[in-house]
């Protein structure tokens, strides 16, 4: 009996989290002004006049609070991003949160002093502040890159850019604050946060002569942050519920549910691409990661060492999310 009270305490829950919640999802739209970036081929000009093309561009967002629609701030708390221009069809779930629409956010560039200097080997495979390739984590001392900017500038006029220029910005002294305004809704159970970058902002009065290696919390990587901070480098869509696509969530299952040590995930989707297959808690932390799938199967789940709660199972196609539902465990 004290089984059975414990699994329907446990579906109360998840019944209620389900009719007042929504998965939020956080999508980057890559640009550098009028144009989609992609690495190593769109050339640009700077403030200066030169032509330059990036070659790599990723930085992390943390602490990031929602302003929701009934005037509240919701904190997601121990949420991380990298978002990086090299998978720019990438979205990056927050997990089920009891808002159903946002009036504008505050986020932060860079990791948060709490937790930039920990060890990035703690983190399982998959999560942000996780050992990255190429590295994102500088040392103990330093931390992690708050943003890595690569690319080729035109230095000698020709039109073409040549010249390698490196801009890694560490340092707890760099960690920057943004607000932005902007409304987002909620649709299909789905609140998407979409974020517009355009990194041409980032090279506003920055002086490119002299050394263009600056790994570093020097001025320059300095003036960078300030202006990722400052200059509309990053800015918050206009987004609706008509921008949350209709999903496939009725072609997957979860057996056993509510699970206690496995559950198998069965599915059939539409998939153009890498399917993927991702468990989430309701901070949105990864908790088991499932890639190259087939269009079709079914995949087990060990849960053996997963607290009992409410958990997202999430499927991404090359980024897009599929399909999502809950997943109920106990022990």
């Amino acid at each position: 009996m004290k089984l059975l009270a414990s699994i329907a305490s446990l579906l109360f829950t998840a019944v209620g989290l389900f009719a007042q919640s929504n998965e939020v999802v956080f999508r980057f739209e890559h640009r550098v002004g009028a144009q989609p970036l992609a690495l190593d081929t769109t050339v640009f000009a700077l403030p200066d006049g030169r032509n330059a093309l990036l070659t790599r561009a990723e930085f992390y967002v943390s602490e990031i609070e929602l302003n929701t629609a009934d005037g509240n701030k919701l904190a997601l708390t121990d949420f991380f991003i990298l978002a990086n221009a090299n998978n720019p069809n990438s979205a990056h779930s927050a997990g089920n949160r009891n808002v159903h629409a946002v009036t504008g956010l505050t986020l932060h560039l860079g990791v948060d002093a709490a937790h930039n200097h920990l060890d990035p080997s703690a983190y399982p495979v998959g999560h942000p502040l996780a050992h990255q390739s190429p590295s994102m984590h500088w040392g103990w001392t330093a931390g992690y890159r708050f943003m890595a900017i690569e690319g080729l500038l035109d230095n000698n006029n020709d039109g073409v850019p040549e010249t390698i220029f490196q801009y890694h910005n560490l340092g707890d002294s760099l960690y920057q604050t943004v607000e932005l305004t902007g409304t987002s809704t909620s649709g299909n159970g789905m609140l998407y946060v979409d974020l517009k970058l355009d990194y041409s902002r980032l090279f506003d009065k920055l002086d490119m002569s002299g050394n263009l290696t600056q790994h570093d919390s020097g001025p320059i990587n300095a003036a960078m942050m300030r202006n990722a901070a400052t200059k509309g480098f990053i800015t918050l869509s206009q987004a609706s519920s008509a921008a949350a696509p209709t999903l496939q969530s009725a072609r997957i299952s979860a057996s056993p549910n509510p699970a206690r040590t496995t559950t198998t995930i069965r599915y059939a989707l539409d998939v153009n691409g890498s399917l993927s297959l991702i468990l989430t808690n309701q901070s949105g932390q990864i908790l088991r990661r499932f890639d190259n799938l087939p269009a079709n199967g079914a995949q087990e789940i060990a849960l053996g060492n997963i607290p009992p709660g409410l958990y997202s199972y999430t499927f991404y196609d090359n980024g897009r999310l599929l399909a999502s539902k809950q997943l109920v465990t106990f022990k």
